[in-house]
């Protein structure tokens, strides 16, 4: 089995609508529970239920179905301070979540060029410039808050973030009507009507669904959410061969399931990744023992298990990314 870095950094070219970007890059943090024993090194933000926890804050490549970055800190250290260096994202689709919102943010990635997609924080006070639909054009110039007058299950304006000191960014704002609860929730992003329709931006978001499937694969497939070593460096060393576990089993199994079994990518999540190579595991640790990869009895286990991959209600419920992919202009 040979690792091809360009068959999958193509992958995205034949996701229809995602191929407008350069990639789509997730990002997200998630807490890793340690023992009582090392809360002094790594503090949790809950006494009682978490006193020792690390924060796994990765960023998830959606071409690859792994992390490009990945930083451990203390669960304490707020999301805002840790991030990527985020010239790499150019061009290519950022989904992240109200932890890492704020105006100065949001400016920050347009200036360099960087696609979002967010969730707007309620306590964020836009001014309506422009108006698409839902909203009175007598509303321009005013908040965007209770006394505006909302209509339909689907609102689209133009508004301006003020950002500290002087300054805004004008951002598109899309509001979801839920029926169930009546009230809208809305979402920002620099995405032009002429790339992204109203109605889209809802599924759009979801796919940030994938990185929380990567961060439950990581800790219950492959036991980072299971150390008991109040060493500092075991416990460092579990968690980040769980990490190199998920980096390995993406590779391998994307280039095994395009090529051989030709499993669309658009059918894979993180989840059923990872739940393969569980199951294949012990025989690719005695292959990397016996430095014998290409042992034909790891590539025949291997190929009898891509079926997994696949969802079985997909024709009913697809996944996040397959009702993107059908997205068209």
């Amino acid at each position: 089995m040979t690792f091809s870095f360009q068959l999958q950094q193509k992958a995205l070219s034949k996701l229809l609508w995602l191929s407008t970007f350069k990639d789509v890059f997730i990002y997200d943090a998630s807490p890793i529970r340690l023992p009582v024993s090392l809360s002094k090194r790594f503090p949790g933000n809950r006494t009682n239920h978490s006193p020792a926890c690390l924060k796994l804050s990765a960023l998830y490549r959606m071409s690859v179905r792994g992390v490009q970055w990945l930083k451990f800190t203390a669960q304490k250290q707020h999301d805002s301070q840790i991030l990527p260096d985020l010239e790499q994202l150019k061009g290519s689709l950022f989904l992240f979540d109200l932890g890492y919102f704020s105006h100065a943010f949001l400016h920050k990635l347009n200036k360099i060029g960087v696609w979002f997609v967010c969730r707007l924080k309620a306590n964020s006070v836009p001014i309506i410039s422009r108006v698409a639909k839902g909203v009175a054009k007598r509303y321009i110039g005013c908040p965007l808050d209770q006394n505006v007058n909302l209509r339909g299950n689907i609102v689209e304006v133009w508004a301006k973030l003020m950002l500290p000191g002087k300054g805004f960014i004008e951002v598109r704002l899309i509001g979801f009507r839920f029926l169930r609860t009546k009230q809208y929730r809305w979402y920002a992003t620099n995405l032009p009507s002429a790339m992204l329709l109203a109605e889209w931006i809802y599924p759009i978001y979801r796919l940030r669904w994938q990185i929380e499937l990567f961060f439950k694969s990581v800790k219950s497939l492959f036991n980072a959410d299971q150390i008991t070593s109040g060493n500092e460096n075991i416990a460092l060393g579990i968690a980040y061969s769980s990490i190199l576990a998920s980096l390995i089993a993406s590779s391998i199994i994307i280039e095994e399931s395009l090529v051989l079994a030709h499993i669309e990518l658009k059918s894979i999540t993180a989840q059923r990744l990872m739940t393969v190579f569980s199951l294949i595991a012990h025989n690719f640790a005695q292959c990397l023992i016996s430095k014998e990869i290409t042992n034909i009895f790891l590539q025949k286990r291997l190929h009898d298990l891509l079926p997994l991959l696949i969802c079985p209600n997909r024709k009913h419920r697809p996944t996040s990314l397959a009702q993107v992919v059908m997205l068209t202009t």
